[in-house]
């Protein structure tokens, strides 16, 4: 016999109401499992280190920092993506699709596009053995910064239809394995109301090298909940004239290293 919401009784109801949505994914939410490798994307974190969910983190100081929610070590065996120094590693986006995220094999969506308007920044840190045992708790350096060009809107925008985060690997890279993190801010003014997305990629770097990153960085730790780069009081997302502070965006923790 088929029973309907209508006919359970009103407690009953709104329980069934939160179940449905607790399992729900939530689309609202997005991340970066995919990598795009000689003009072709890969497949759902064929190359990125795992996380259980895309909801949005506010632990900018914690573990989930770094690579994303239980990225500290891989849930399961990844590829290892091969560069050279000097090539250019875009990064897909996408909304969740499955809970625990992880779990999602869902193909890249090319009209899917990140609707929070922020900035984006790109890491590298070198694992001292194989990537699949690195904790992440090695130094940490700054390769990239995508802020607001024209300084009055952030470049990944939501009328900019962006699903793709492109950065470059400096041409001095020394060689090695690395963990590569991509990370988009949805900033907002209010304290602790910036929402952070992150996700790592595991590559190995080849090349001559020659070059000495720095300044470095830890994660967890790299940041603080009222880094200029993470908190903006003062700077609107969208102001009537180019604001400085957006147009010079260099997000929290050190300096752009370009090799």
């Amino acid at each position: 016999m088929k029973v309907s919401l209508e006919q359970l009784n009103p407690r009953a109801t709104v329980l069934s109401i939160l179940l449905l949505q607790a399992i729900t994914p939530a689309n609202g939410h997005y991340g970066f499992p995919f990598v795009e490798v000689a003009g072709v994307m890969s497949e759902r974190w064929e190359y990125i280190r795992p996380t259980a969910t895309f909801g949005p983190n506010f632990d900018y100081a914690g573990p989930p920092s770094m690579c994303g929610p239980n990225g500290t070590l891989p849930l399961f065996p990844i590829k290892t993506l091969k560069v050279e120094a000097g090539s250019t590693i875009v990064f897909g986006a996408s909304g969740q699709k499955a809970w625990p995220e992880s779990d999602s094999r869902e193909p890249f969506d090319p009209k899917w596009s990140i609707y929070h308007d922020g900035p984006a920044t790109a890491y590298l840190s070198k694992a001292p053995g194989e990537l699949a045992e690195y904790d992440g708790s090695g130094e940490w350096f700054k390769i990239a910064a995508v802020g607001a060009s024209d300084g009055i809107q952030w470049d990944v925008r939501e009328s900019a239809q962006v699903n793709k985060l492109s950065f470059t690997i400096p041409k001095t890279t020394p060689p090695g394995k690395y963990l590569m993190r991509a990370e988009h801010l949805n900033i907002l003014t209010s304290y602790k109301g910036t929402q952070m997305y992150a996700n790592c990629a595991h590559l190995e770097i080849t090349g001559a090298g020659g070059g000495t990153p720095g300044p470095t960085t830890k994660f967890p730790g790299a940041f603080d909940a009222k880094d200029p780069g993470i908190w903006l009081p003062n700077a609107l997302d969208h102001p009537y004239q180019p604001s400085d502070r957006l147009k010079n965006w260099q997000g929290a923790g050190p300096k752009v290293w370009t090799g």
